[in-house]
């Protein structure tokens, strides 16, 4: 038992205390997660032409997985619908969350990446996400 006592002495006393160095290559840590609703704006064609009565949805592939909102194209092509809740992770929009603009029409699918233009409607405050000017091509 004596023995025992004195090497935990020896283990506790003497010793140099060493701070842990910080890392050059740290990074900021992620903000709160936020909820947004965020209008969404777009455009479906097929073969350059304007295609109606296709299913466009957002859907959030990483963080809370599901579909956020959806609508049907008009004869124009055009679908606007509202996404919620769109969640946001402040430092963090480009590794946390994974949105996904899915059009579908029964036997196939087309999709674009949606994190850019969800994170500048927050940004700009508009919360609309206008991705009109890039239609989904089947």
């Amino acid at each position: 038992m004596l023995l025992l006592v004195w090497m935990w002495g020896l283990g506790c006393s003497g010793g140099e205390k060493v701070e842990p160095k910080e890392s050059e290559n740290t990074v900021e840590g992620c903000g709160d997660p936020e909820t947004y609703d965020i209008g969404i704006r777009a455009k479906v064609t097929r073969g350059g032409q304007p295609a109606a009565g296709i299913r466009v949805y957002l859907e959030e592939r990483l963080w809370e997985p599901g579909i956020l909102g959806e609508g049907s194209t008009d004869r124009d092509g055009s679908v606007s619908f509202d996404a919620s809740p769109v969640t946001g992770i402040p430092n963090c929009w480009a590794t946390a969350v994974d949105y996904w603009l899915v059009a579908e029409d029964g036997s196939s699918t087309v999709e674009d990446d949606m994190n850019s233009e969800l994170y500048d409607a927050v940004d700009d405050g508009s919360m609309i996400a206008d991705v009109s000017d890039r239609p989904l091509e089947f």
